[in-house]
């Protein structure tokens, strides 16, 4: 982009520049410039846009001819009544995002393609604009079932015999190649067309003709409370969940307790309690504390792993976190990198969970739309200074199922975060979730990453995650556009080569992460999905020994439907064998033993939230006869609460126990030194993440091709660590939100069908 594109996307010429305008004048000096502002903006709540931002835009703006390079191709331009309001919000956006003071930024090119996708962006976001900044509370649950549901039928798909359509659907618009890697999808920054006119030159809301100034006050004072939410001080906000608890005063984000926990108050539901001295020892993803601390609050530096802080269910002495632990002091964030499958914006906005997207540069990834299939693949940005990212699709199934944080404070750290919940109040409040979060301190010198090291295995997965994902290109029109651009500590390049500023030297998980897609040959495969958790076993020795046998169940929300085959090879790959030690395996002929947890009838409609509660369960058709005897009822500890988390427990028995025979007659002298030979031995490991139980998520390899290929359906992330040998059971307990050993299906039991059973 030259000086002259540059010129006309602000109504001028490089070479006729005209003067620069007084500054912008109060409410009552201009009546004309009054009329002409408020016919523009008539259609806005003032509780959602900074009428302020609009007003200094719309005068850099008025009486200036339209920036015609914004507008693209004609046939995409408003109507003409319209073209005034486009003006204003197509500049508004210009200016706010320009880290200049300028009311002509000035634009720094690095790359022409995404230059122009964020010029692209910039003038097609005016129906954002128009729109509240984040989505209203309450589409969220139902939009919730509706994608989850989506998800199962993907599954269920997925699992039927037939040909595979794998193919990637190409979107009919036009695309931006990525130039960092070849598993980047072609696609494009895109915004909302806009659709709404300037009908009258007054306010109405809600049929009623509104008192302006009335609405500027009242924004002042939500500004003023906002302001002194980011400082610290206690802003009370009544919290209204289904069951209606006694209101509990939320504290500013800034807040973040000096201990291991925040004492959340006790409702009479019988919310967590967590103590701050609770001994951890036996927990192998918890400290005992107490832990270190900077101005941007708690941080665990050897990884944390806790489940939510309920709202309801029986107290329990057990640390949770909350969001607010999670995300800490807002004003100590410069850059925000988030994946949820389901976002509540409105939750999050009104709890003030995340700093302000115009204050602090933040990049979210979530599914497309799925009535705007157009959007596949794309990066949205908005005008208040959040990105979109919609991980690309390559099929008609599938979901970007994906939950995790990146958090890059002032102080210098980062913070990574798994997450089993979504980023909605009953995934945080009424269901159990499970987060795992681990922070990285800055290094005095960049120590490069090699692959050949396992602590680095962390960062390398996630960055090529965020290169399949396109957040490269996320970053680089933040850091162009964003006020606060200037000051993101983290860039794209060198395949995000300021990874090698953090000591990742403690890393004691591995990463498991699934991307959509068919993989050839073993080399391939073996980075994702199953395939991937084997490779993992294999390479650490996690994984039975001779005269062992693998002990296993999951716990999760959704399940698949399963294939004797498919349940075979997955049962081969989490006893840590890799692809090419299965591939030559004989046929199956009998199904081998996964306790599969997942709740009964009975269960959820005992719970404390009834049948309402399981609208995020899914069993489909993974019960029947032949697996009937697999199931086993989840039952938190927390009481009649229902599982939203997704665990794979595995633990090594020896065989005669596991088959039920008698104990080994070894002496007892030698029995206790064999104990203490392998007490620095793995004696089982856990999975937590995003997969369910099913194909779509885990994905199937098929070995009847020649070289093999593994077909994923859903973006995944998870973690695996390992239990030791002499005190794996007890881990696991630990460890599990639910009560171990769960409890077979008696012969009235069915599992919980939300089409059947609502």
């Amino acid at each position: 982009m030259d000086e002259d594109e540059v010129a006309s996307i602000l109504g001028e010429t490089s070479t006729n520049n005209p003067p620069p305008r007084p500054g912008v004048p109060r409410r009552g000096e201009n009546r004309e410039f009054d009329t002409y502002f408020d016919g523009t903006t008539a259609e806005y709540d003032p509780g959602e846009v900074d009428f302020q931002e609009l007003r200094r835009a719309a005068w850099a703006t008025w009486r200036t001819r339209p920036p015609a390079a914004l507008g693209g191709n004609s046939s995409n331009r408003v109507e003409e009544e319209d073209d005034e309001l486009s003006r204003v919000l197509a500049l508004s956006a210009q200016e706010h995002f320009s880290r200049t003071s300028s009311r002509q930024p000035s634009v720094v090119v690095d790359d022409d393609d995404e230059d122009e996708e964020l010029k692209r962006a910039i003038a097609m976001s005016e129906e954002d604009a128009r729109a509240p900044k984040r989505r209203k509370r309450e589409e969220t649950p139902e939009e919730e079932r509706r994608m989850l549901a989506e998800a199962m039928a993907a599954s269920l798909a997925e699992s039927e015999p037939g040909p595979s359509n794998d193919s990637p659907q190409q979107s009919q618009t036009s695309t931006i190649v990525s130039t960092q890697s070849s598993t980047a999808s072609s696609s494009t920054i895109v915004a909302a067309t806009p659709s709404e006119t300037v009908k009258a030159p007054v306010l109405k809301i809600g049929g009623q003709v509104i008192d302006r100034a009335q609405l500027e006050r009242e924004r002042r004072e939500r500004q003023a409370a906002r302001q002194a939410a980011l400082s610290g001080t206690p802003t009370p906000i009544t919290v209204t969940p289904m069951f209606t608890p006694t209101p509990t005063p939320i504290a500013g984000p800034s807040r973040i307790a000096s201990m291991s926990s925040i004492t959340p108050s006790v409702s009479s539901a019988g919310p967590s309690t967590s103590r701050a001295n609770q001994s951890s020892s036996i927990h192998p993803l918890q400290s005992s504390g107490p832990f270190p601390s900077d101005a941007a609050g708690e941080y665990y530096p050897n990884g944390e792993l806790r489940h939510v802080a309920l709202k309801i269910g029986n107290s329990t002495t057990e640390r949770t976190f909350s969001p607010a632990q999670i995300v800490g002091n807002h004003s100590q964030i410069s850059l925000i990198i988030m994946s949820s499958f389901v976002i509540d914006d409105q939750w999050v906005m009104d709890k003030n969970i995340l700093p302000p997207p115009e204050e602090v540069p933040t990049i979210v990834v979530r599914p497309h739309p799925k009535d705007k299939p157009e959007y596949n693949g794309r990066i949205q940005l908005h005008p208040n200074g959040e990105m979109w990212v919609y991980p690309k699709m390559t099929t008609g199934f599938g979901s970007a199922h994906m939950k995790y944080f990146w958090i890059f404070y002032k102080t210098g750290r980062l913070r990574s975060v798994i997450s089993t919940a979504n980023m909605v109040d009953y995934d945080w409040e009424m269901i159990e979730n499970t987060i795992f979060v681990q922070d990285f301190l800055p290094l005095p010198q960049p120590n490069p990453l090699r692959s050949d090291l396992r602590t680095h295995d962390f960062p390398l997965q996630f960055a090529h995650l965020f290169t399949h994902t396109r957040i490269h290109t996320a970053l680089r029109s933040l850091i162009r556009a964003h006020p606060h651009g200037s000051q993101i500590p983290f860039t794209p390049e060198d395949n995000f080569g300021d990874l090698a500023k953090y000591d990742w030297s403690k890393v004691k998980v591995r990463l498991v992460i699934s991307i959509p897609g068919t993989y050839t040959g073993y080399e391939q495969i073996n980075k994702f999905g199953i395939s991937r958790l084997g490779k993992v076993l294999n390479e650490e020795g996690w994984a039975p020994k001779s005269g062992e046998q693998l002990d296993v169940e999951f716990q999760g929300s959704s399940l698949g439907t399963y294939s004797l085959e498919w349940f075979s090879k997955f049962h081969s790959f989490i006893s840590g064998k890799t692809a090419q030690q299965i591939s030559n395996r004989s046929k199956p002929n009998a199904w081998p033993e996964i306790r599969i947890l997942f709740p009964t009838l009975a269960n959820v409609e005992a719970s404390q939230l009834g049948k309402e509660g399981g609208g995020t369960m899914f069993c489909g058709k993974g019960f029947n006869d032949v697996t009937r005897s697999l199931f086993r009822d989840s039952r938190s500890k927390r009481g009649r609460v229902l599982m939203h988390t997704k665990m794979l427990i595995a633990t090594f028995e020896p065989e005669e126990n596991k088959l039920g025979l008698g104990k080994s007659s070894t002496p007892a002298k030698s029995a206790k030194r064999k104990v203490d030979e392998l007490k620095d031995e793995v004696g089982g490991w856990i999975y937590v993440g995003s997969h369910n139980f099913s194909p779509s998520a885990w994905g199937n390899v098929e070995f009847k091709k020649d070289p093999p290929t593994l077909n994923i359906k859903n973006y995944e992330i998870g973690i695996v660590f390992p239990l030791e040998r002499d005190k794996a059971k007890a881990q696991a307990d630990k460890v599990a939100p639910y009560v171990r050993p769960a409890q077979r299906y008696t012969a009235g039991d069915v599992p919980w069908d939300l089409n059947a059973h609502r």
